[in-house]
């Protein structure tokens, strides 16, 4: 009689676990993948301040290869920022500014490295200043209060600055130390248009997460004409 070979259901649980590795594996889902927990925490203070199609947009210009993504606790920076322009003195020659950055993304493919990231402090700069025809340092006036430029190094990035009146600073706060925020890129291609469309939900976020009291309308493009 011929002897039948018995298949454990030990061994096929070990099979179906290997399989399920290596998928796993194909599908980038792993550790490779660029999905450790670090950067799965710091992907969703991105996509508060960027928005998830921003986040989306920012990935997929930037790839896969070695994807780090970074984070600053968000009630840090609102609680520093705000104890910043409350500290504020009216006429201040101090242009010390303290520059925070909530958001970094960036790849690496050996000695190419692609990064976006957002930057967010009060301005050297004040209203008065950003309103001047200067043809060194040209600023565009794209909305009511909201003004923007280009700066090339030591990465490109979109800058606006708007008017932020925080509660409990000095008056006349929000035309001597506004608001500064800029959406940064280094090692792409067509980083202008990128950071055209980042530059509009980080701005908004901000101002909303600082409660300023004189909140401005940001226009959906920041893009200078």
């Amino acid at each position: 009689m011929t002897q039948r070979t018995r298949k454990t259901p030990g061994a096929a649980t070990a099979f179906v676990a290997v399989l399920a590795l290596a998928l796993t594996a194909c599908s980038g889902e792993g550790e490779s993948g660029g999905t450790d927990p670090e950067t799965a925490t710091a992907l969703k203070v991105c996509e508060e301040v960027f928005g998830a199609e921003g986040v989306s947009a920012a990935r997929a210009v930037l790839g896969d290869s070695d994807f780090r993504a970074e984070s600053r606790p968000l009630e840090d920076v609102r609680e520093s920022m705000l104890k910043e322009a409350r500290a504020y003195v009216p006429g201040s020659e101090d242009l010390s500014r303290s520059k925070y950055e909530p958001c970094r993304m960036s790849t690496a493919d050996g000695e190419n490295v692609k990064r976006v990231d957002a930057r967010v402090q009060w301005s050297v700069f004040t209203m008065d200043s950003v309103t001047v025809d200067d043809k060194e340092r040209k600023w565009t006036k794209v909305a009511e209060d909201v003004y923007v430029q280009w700066e090339r190094q030591p990465m490109t990035a979109l800058v606006a600055v708007i008017p932020c009146r925080v509660p409990g600073a000095a008056s006349g706060q929000e035309r001597e130390l506004p608001l500064q925020v800029s959406a940064r890129s280094q090692g792409i291609g067509d980083g202008e248009a990128l950071a055209g469309s980042l530059l509009t939900p980080l701005v908004r976020d901000t101002q909303k997460r600082l409660g300023c009291e004189n909140a401005v309308a940001v226009p959906t493009s920041l893009l200078p004409k």
